[in-house]
């Protein structure tokens, strides 16, 4: 079955290899698409002494047969402290752009990253957005627009083989005013939208350390 692969919240460095002959070391803020289409080989693995944390998420595409792709954004942490930050979306939604590396490239100094101001494109019905909320912010707020969705709380805080435990958020549950979900690092929940134009999800940091965490808007 042919998969699309997105790398997003990376801590340390990430060295990644394929058959597409793309050599990158991904860092922290870095979102990675890669469309495996017809056929793609690749590696990744620890770049540098510092041990690396990142996600990987699989989505399944709308069509089948299509050629390899290869896309990297950057996201900064200012940029998600803000607010909601759309970091990846159907490849045929407005304002996506199919270019290798995105649209506005502008130079990072030191750090060696770029900045991107659209999202990696994805042959999927899927919209990602990310977020970091210091504690004590006011509640955020990102429109749904699928069928369903899902919210997870990245594990920030280091390995944790227990019960959750780290930075809390509540989530006002869609299409129920005044119901709210706890959920810790670690934690991920599905949502279902009842309404046929969209619904909002409300996130609030109820602890007392920043918390970062990925919406997922699905058909």
């Amino acid at each position: 079955m042919a998969q699309s692969r997105a790398y997003s919240y990376i801590d340390g460095a990430l060295e990644h290899k394929d058959s597409l002959s793309n050599t990158e070391i991904l860092k922290r803020g870095h979102v990675q698409m890669t469309s495996t289409g017809t056929g793609i080989s690749h590696s990744e693995k620890t770049h540098g002494k510092h041990p690396v944390h990142f996600l990987q998420i699989w989505a399944t595409p709308k069509q089948r047969g299509l050629q390899p792709k290869y896309y990297t954004r950057y996201f900064g942490d200012e940029e998600k402290r803000r607010g909601f930050v759309k970091v990846v979306a159907p490849a045929w939604s407005e304002g996506a752009d199919l270019r290798r590396d995105g649209n506005e490239v502008e130079s990072k100094g030191d750090a060696g990253s770029e900045m991107f101001d659209t999202p990696a494109p994805v042959q999927s019905d899927l919209t990602m957005y990310a977020t970091i909320i210091p504690p004590g912010s006011q509640e955020r707020e990102v429109k749904l627009l699928g069928s369903k969705g899902y919210v997870h709380l990245i594990q920030t805080s280091g390995y944790n083989a227990g019960e959750a435990a780290g930075g809390e958020i509540g989530i006002g549950e869609v299409g129920q005013p005044g119901e709210h979900l706890a959920m810790r690092e670690g934690d991920g929940a599905y949502l279902k939208v009842t309404s046929g134009d969209g619904a909002v999800l409300k996130v609030e940091n109820v602890g007392d350390t920043e918390v970062e965490l990925l919406v997922f808007d699905l058909d």
